[in-house]
């Protein structure tokens, strides 16, 4: 008889601990990466189902851990392109995140913004960046295709940028 109560809590923190996969998309689960970030825990994915989606969004202290990053990557249905917008998306704060098969366009300020959100203490650390296509910047000055300010440790595998702005890098 007192073995049910052991049990029940082993189930319940093993539940607890696994991590999960939301679903991007028309017809998906989430709608946008906004409504699935907003319930995201360290180690758990991301799936964004192939479609454009409107860039100008802001994401802030999107953490995973050393042992469970954070992935957000494209899905089924063809590319994922994230279209205009001041930047396509404003990482603030982020922490062991991996983005993987995006495509960024038709930014007016920088396309991809990953920053420590103005406080030299808490840095931005370990964001991956891999197969992203950053392309056909719409701006001309000092605006970049990705700019990284205030991240302590980042990599970029095998990405495109193309057309940026003419100030920018």
């Amino acid at each position: 008889m007192k073995k049910t109560p052991c049990i029940f809590l082993f189930l319940l923190l093993s539940f607890g601990l696994s991590a999960a996969t939301h679903h991007v998309g028309n017809g998906q689960t989430y709608a946008n990466l906004s409504a699935a970030v907003a319930i995201t825990q360290p180690g758990d994915t991301i799936i964004i189902h192939g479609g454009t989606y409107a860039g100008g969004l802001s994401i802030t202290n999107l953490k995973g851990t050393a042992d469970q990053w954070i992935t957000i990557q494209n899905g089924p249905g063809g590319p994922v392109i994230f279209e205009g917008g001041g930047n396509a998306i404003q990482f603030v704060e982020p922490a062991y995140l991996h983005i993987i098969g995006l495509i960024f366009q038709h930014q007016t300020g920088n396309g991809v913004n990953t920053d420590d959100g103005g406080t030299y203490d808490t840095p931005a650390h370990h964001v991956v960046f891999e197969n992203c296509v950053f392309r056909d910047m719409s701006a001309s000055g000092n605006n970049d295709l990705l700019k990284l300010s205030g991240l302590d440790y980042f990599e970029i595998r095998n990405c495109e940028f193309r057309n940026g702005a003419t100030g920018g890098s």
